[in-house]
């Protein structure tokens, strides 16, 4: 969380068990008018690069009462990743999703409809929920991957996934609980870019087993479960516009 006044704070880890504050050098720090409750990286257009989701709404209903900031209900942000350690502010260009005004606090992420590409889910404070649909993200090729344990915990809690197209390795890890009081999909989502498979899938399995798998083909969710390997593999239909749930749309460019 960061207060109004405060920049949106990024600390990139030097992989010595310390951090360092790269949040100007990042181009996050230029907003710092909003109350940033919630947080999430995705890779909202798949091009294997991971963006920031803010979710801002003040704390204090009072805010509205004072004037020259921007009161209790606020617009949450959406940052694109360069790919170069920095990254720019999409929020005006991402379609009327990222128009809404509220006091937000928690964000969650999953491919709700199974497109392919990443949706995000809004709780706002005293207000119903906000579900924001990604139109136009899965114009690359991605891949979803659930893990099932055996040895370890069913849901595969704290298994790490590293997947390699090229020379790009992305890896991400199966967690409980992230942003603000938020649970996003369990399953791993990993934008592949222009590449059809992805060069290796390699799995760490919270008892310590290791597995890999290579030329997994894209666009498709993928289930391993350990011990096993790949025990499933499932494609779905391509969609445009749309939904099955009442959603505001986020458009990302």
């Amino acid at each position: 969380m960061n207060f109004a006044g405060d920049p949106t704070t990024l600390y990139h880890n030097n992989g010595d068990g310390t951090f360092s504050d790269v949040s100007q050098q990042a181009g996050l720090g230029a907003i710092t008018q909003y109350v940033g409750m919630g947080v999430g990286f995705l890779d909202f257009d798949n091009d294997g690069w991971k963006g920031i989701f803010v979710a801002d709404g003040h704390v204090y209903p009072e805010a509205d009462r004072i004037k020259g900031i921007p009161g209790f209900k606020q617009p949450n942000v959406l940052f694109r990743n360069l790919g170069n350690g920095r990254f720019a502010d999409v929020s005006s260009t991402a379609g009327p999703g990222l128009k809404i005004v509220a006091s937000s606090h928690g964000c969650a992420f999953a491919d709700y409809d199974n497109d392919g590409d990443i949706d995000i889910l809004i709780s706002n404070n005293n207000e119903p929920p906000d579900l924001l649909r990604n139109e136009g993200g899965n114009k690359r090729h991605w891949l979803l991957v659930k893990c099932l344990g055996t040895r370890s915990n069913r849901s595969a809690i704290g298994a790490r996934v590293r997947v390699v197209t090229g020379q790009r390795a992305q890896m991400e890890e199966v967690i409980s609980g992230s942003s603000f009081l938020s649970q996003s999909d369990l399953r791993l989502h990993f934008g592949l870019g222009q590449a059809k498979a992805a060069d290796l899938v390699e799995i760490t399995w919270p008892s310590g087993l290791k597995e890999s798998f290579r030329s997994v083909p894209a666009n498709q969710v993928v289930t391993l479960e350990e011990g096993r390997g790949i025990v499933k593999t499932q494609t779905f239909p391509a969609r445009a516009g749309g939904s099955q749930f009442p959603a505001r749309v986020l458009s990302p460019r």
